[in-house]
C-alpha cells in the first residue's frame, strides 16, 4: 500500500508588508507602463508591477522589480499614431 504524502507546512503569515508609499510608487509605474511601453510589452510590465505591489514583494530577494519600476517611471509616455 502506498502511503499518502505529508501535507505541506502551514504558512505563518508574517511576510513583510511593502510600505504604502512604495506600493503607490510601483502601482504608478504599472499604470505608466501602458503609456510608456507600446503594445504587449506595456501590458506585461503593467501586470507584473501590479502583482508585485499586491503580493510579489514577499517572494523576491533581488531588486529586479524595483529597478523595473524606476526605469518605467523615467520613460516619457508614447504619444501619436505609433500606438
Amino acid at each position: 500500500m502506498i502511503e499518502p504524502p505529508e501535507p505541506p507546512p502551514r504558512l505563518r503569515g508574517d511576510a513583510p508588508v511593502l510600505p504604502l508609499h512604495e506600493m503607490s510608487r510601483v502601482r504608478a509605474a504599472a499604470h505608466h507602463a501602458r503609456r510608456a511601453l507600446p503594445g504587449p510589452l506595456g501590458d506585461l510590465v503593467h501586470r507584473e508591477l501590479l502583482a508585485y505591489a499586491e503580493f510579489g514583494h514577499r517572494m523576491t530577494a533581488d531588486a529586479l522589480i524595483p529597478r523595473l519600476a524606476a526605469d518605467v517611471l523615467a520613460r516619457p509616455a508614447v504619444t501619436g499614431p505609433s500606438r
